[in-house]
């Protein structure tokens, strides 16, 4: 048993409140008490009260496909299943909306809510779950519910201080690899304050290291309990927690809190700083900005933008795991520097453009030799470290199309670089 390890079970078997949710009902003592004590722990003091509530299955239900209506519209979820069967992430007999249900449905303990600024917890019993369900046994503490309700408790305080996303982006203007990154930063930075109030204060390095190699195996966890799942759906969500936690991570053993802090005031732009945290924390890597064009003649024949989103350097690694193994895959996939892809559709027909850019052309060389492999019937074409691929389930003329998005298209420059200073826990980047 390594030091670390040691060190976590004697903090957890000390004393603790009772379970959180008892008989259906909110556990008012047990939660007051974790509201008292988790702003010392975490650094933050709470600006406002924050309810809590039990829920039973059914109304979780309820509130999770509310949450989904608002977040698409029954159109935008049917234009972006076209644009994921396109692009292999989902199946013809695989659905967004009943997939997200059910893997949120069924890993959904409790939940903030940013909306109406409540903790919701699962009436169900918490303490049966995992390696913190044992050992809740075995101390006679809720190590589930406590961990869930400070982790959750968490999301309130950075929804008090830098606020939380609530409203999606637009389906033309999307955004959404920058926002998974945002995700990625609050679910580290909260499951590591999860961590923080079982130990009873803020873990070391060493324990930050042996938190991130248990989560190391949530990938596996999750493919194993959802088979079924699409594998874009799994590899965000472990994404959020896994790597997310890695990142956080860096900040908390270089500078404790205050460190994560200054991270949740400025937050990663890209899932490619999230894999890599030394992109962020030693020489900030930003992504360029990418302007499409050149489709404005088809949008005249009657092509209707459908959707507008970048992808970024973890979309892609799962894009190429489908026809790659996992680490030509990264490999792939590293080098990302910036992408756009934009769908347009008429009737049943769907023509997908997108725009890459790479650090260098050799990584742009790189991911065109293998888009042939990952999309046999896409056009791809290199220019110096930028990558167009065009797929169309129609006849058209792509050579014209190619031309004219390469006049059209601003790839933009490579932002400067951020230099940071390092951290002084130096470690290997994640490959």
């Amino acid at each position: 048993m390594s030091r670390s390890t040691a060190l976590f079970l004697a903090l957890v078997l000390g004393c603790g409140p009772g379970r959180m949710v008892r008989r259906g009902k909110v556990n008012e003592e047990a939660v007051a008490q974790v509201r008292r004590t988790l702003p010392d722990i975490r650094g933050l003091p709470f600006r406002a009260p924050v309810p809590a509530l039990a829920m039973p299955p059914a109304d979780i239900r309820a509130t999770l496909a509310r949450e989904i209506d608002q977040s698409y519209s029954p159109a935008d979820l049917e234009h972006l299943e076209t644009v994921y069967r396109h692009l292999g992430f989902l199946t013809a007999d695989q659905g967004l909306r009943p997939a997200l249900e059910r893997i949120y449905e069924e890993e959904a303990g409790g939940f903030y809510d940013p909306r109406q600024k409540r903790l919701v917890l699962a009436s169900r019993a918490l303490h049966s779950v995992g390696f913190l369900g044992l050992l809740s046994s075995i101390a006679g503490r809720d190590l589930v519910g406590e961990f869930l309700l400070s982790h959750e408790l968490t999301h309130a305080l950075q929804d008090q201080h830098w606020g939380l996303p609530v409203t999606p982006d637009p389906m033309l203007d999307g955004h959404g690899d920058r926002l998974l990154a945002r995700h990625a930063l609050l679910e580290g930075d909260a499951t590591l304050a999860g961590f923080a109030y079982v130990l009873g204060g803020t873990p070391d390095r060493d324990t930050i290291a042996w938190i991130e190699r248990r989560l190391h195996t949530l990938p596996g966890d999750l493919a194993a309990r959802y088979p079924d799942t699409p594998d874009i759906i799994r590899t965000t969500l472990a994404f959020q927690y896994d790597e997310g936690t890695a990142f956080a991570g860096w900040a908390l053993a270089a500078g404790g809190w205050p460190a994560v802090n200054a991270v949740e005031a400025d937050p990663p732009d890209s899932t490619e700083q999230v894999l890599h945290p030394a992109r962020y924390f030693a020489t900030r890597e930003r992504p360029r900005a990418i302007r499409l064009g050149g489709t404005q003649p088809l949008e005249a024949a009657g092509w209707v933008p459908t959707l507008e989103d970048t992808l970024g350097e973890l979309q892609l690694r799962v894009l190429a795991r489908h026809a790659l193994p996992a680490e030509r895959a990264a490999s792939v996939a590293d080098g990302w520097a910036g992408d756009r892809l934009r769908a347009l559709g008429r009737g049943d027909a769907l023509l997908l453009v997108w725009m890459t850019a790479w650090d260098s052309p050799d990584e742009a060389r790189e991911f065109a030799a293998a888009m042939p492999s990952i999309a046999a019937a896409a056009r791809v074409e290199r220019r110096e470290d930028r990558v167009l691929v065009l797929t169309s389930s129609e006849n058209l003329d792509l050579d014209a199309l190619a031309a004219r998005v390469w006049g059209a298209t601003d790839a933009g420059s490579a932002p400067a670089d951020t230099l940071r200073e390092p951290p002084h826990h130096a470690r290997h980047d994640v490959p």
